[in-house]
């Protein structure tokens, strides 16, 4: 993806099955994951819900970050998980703006570059500084108990690669409308983290003195 779009890309064609303002890159996108994997089961979209059928499920979000996208801001993707009978059995995040792609399925969690056959194991980065706060701007009480606790963050806009970056930062913090879209893929790729999830929160840390932290900041008028 690239800054210089047509025009017609940045307008807004109505709302998505989400409930979002869906923009015409989204539903571009959407429309070259359909032409490609339709016929590989049923489609679940951000953008137009359900669509087609099928034994596999394929729970995607075309453009994750997709406000990032318009506003020529470099944090934005697209994420998909396969899933059949209920179980998760594969997941992709890819970052547009780096090319940073993670595949996750039976066989392991692996980090390369889009169009790059080279994909090397994903590994604990052991000296993060730093959290992501996804939703941070709707939430200053615990914006508050996050700075009276030395714990920083960053809140780039980007549900599904926040979460791919699980491994490199000391935690992703999510609190918010929660949408399948949104977070099937993401959550797979860390699902080897400790993780909390409840109605409106996704809590993910590597590390468990930082999750128990995080958890008991966040949950803490609950």
């Amino acid at each position: 993806m690239r800054y210089d779009m047509i025009d017609e890309l940045y307008q807004y064609n109505g709302y998505g099955a989400g409930g979002d303002l869906s923009s015409n890159v989204d539903l571009l996108a959407e429309k070259i994951y359909i032409k490609y994997l339709s016929h590989y089961g049923q489609i679940i979209s951000e953008e137009s819900g359900i669509i087609g059928k099928g034994e596999w499920k394929l729970i995607i979000d075309p453009i994750d970050g997709s406000d990032n996208l318009l506003s020529s801001f470099p944090y934005y993707g697209t994420s998909i998980a396969v899933q059949k009978d209920g179980e998760m059995l594969l997941s992709c995040v890819a970052n547009f703006a780096n090319g940073d792609l993670f595949i996750k399925y039976d066989g392991g969690f692996f980090k390369g570059k889009i169009l790059e056959s080279d994909m090397k194991p994903v590994k604990y980065h052991p000296f993060s500084k730093i959290g992501l706060f996804e939703k941070a701007y709707a939430n200053p009480k615990i914006v508050a108990r996050l700075n009276a606790n030395g714990l920083k963050f960053r809140s780039p806009g980007a549900v599904a690669l926040s979460l791919a970056y699980a491994y490199s930062v000391k935690y992703v913090l999510f609190v918010g409308k929660i949408r399948e879209y949104d977070i099937a893929a993401g959550l797979h790729l860390c699902s080897d983290c400790y993780i909390y999830q409840d109605t409106t929160t996704i809590i993910v840390s590597k590390d468990k003195a930082i999750f128990d932290k995080i958890k008991e900041i966040v949950l803490k008028d609950e």
